[in-house]
């Protein structure tokens, strides 16, 4: 199949102090420097503007409403899960990687064989993760066996109120399978939301952290000013493959690709 020759050679999943404490490292996705990108596109040169911090945050508290029964992820989540459909919840970031924005995130997920509903809005806060559960997470409609969650981007400067709704979702979601993303930081609040994402694989084992924060610090040419989500076509394509890095092959891949999705209003005020 592509995607395994792909994930061969391209994709590498490593496991952070898995030697001193295995019980308590969160996963990590990691993709070398030196990756070819195919026909991906080159980045604009475009760097994003700096803004100012503007929000004060308390030291962040442990909120964990349950710790599910399940084992530390330490391979690629196709490794561990039955099926292959995936739910990603998102922003503005998550939209600019959908369909409708012309993102590399459906294709990347159909070579690897995954069927994905993205569930993302334009300006949505942490709360729209409640609001998709609800929704999508339903009795009466196939399962879904990885959810990922990238919220945030959008913050209405009360980080106690993040951690506790952030921490309720994956709760609600446990013992599944989870990617989890940081946020790029641009010099305001992301990196004390990041301090709270970052703690969360450590409460929650079946949580696989994607550092896209990191990444991006590393690869600055993946963000342009010029686009509301801040992420070049470069970028896109980038969280793309990030994504797929760490879902790796799932066991089947009936109806791979993105089915048409129930969250599409990008109305809301981006702030």
């Amino acid at each position: 199949m592509v995607g395994a020759t792909l994930l061969a050679g391209l994709l590498v999943v490593t496991t952070s102090c898995a030697d001193d404490q295995p019980e308590a490292a969160a996963v990590i996705v990691d993709v070398p420097e030196t990756v070819e990108l195919g026909a991906f596109p080159e980045p604009p040169t475009d760097e994003p503007e700096s803004l100012v911090p503007t929000t004060t945050f308390p030291a962040s508290t442990s909120t964990s409403t349950s710790v599910p029964a399940a084992e530390r992820i330490t391979a690629p989540v196709g490794d561990t899960v039955g099926g292959n459909r995936v739910l990603l919840i998102g922003d503005t970031v998550i939209v600019a990687t959908a369909p409708r924005s012309d993102g590399a995130m459906c294709d990347a997920l159909e070579a690897f064989g995954w069927q994905a509903e993205i569930a993302a809005e334009v300006g949505r806060f942490v709360e729209f993760g409640g609001t998709v559960v609800e929704a999508r997470v339903v009795p009466d409609e196939p399962d879904w066996d990885v959810v990922g969650i990238m919220l945030g981007n959008h913050f209405d400067g009360d980080a106690a109120k993040y951690e506790v709704e952030l921490d309720a979702l994956v709760a609600s979601l446990s013992p599944r399978p989870m990617l989890l993303y940081t946020l790029v930081e641009d010099g305001t609040y992301q990196a004390a939301l990041n301090v709270i994402i970052r703690e969360v694989p450590e409460r929650y084992p079946n949580v696989v952290l994607v550092d896209w924060a990191e990444i991006v610090a590393e690869e600055p040419d993946v963000l342009t000013a010029d686009t509301p989500s801040g992420l070049s076509e470069e970028g896109r394509s980038r969280l793309a493959l990030f994504t797929v890095a760490a879902l790796g092959e799932p066991p089947v891949v009936d109806g791979a690709g993105c089915v048409p999705p129930v969250f599409v209003d990008d109305s809301a005020i981006v702030l």
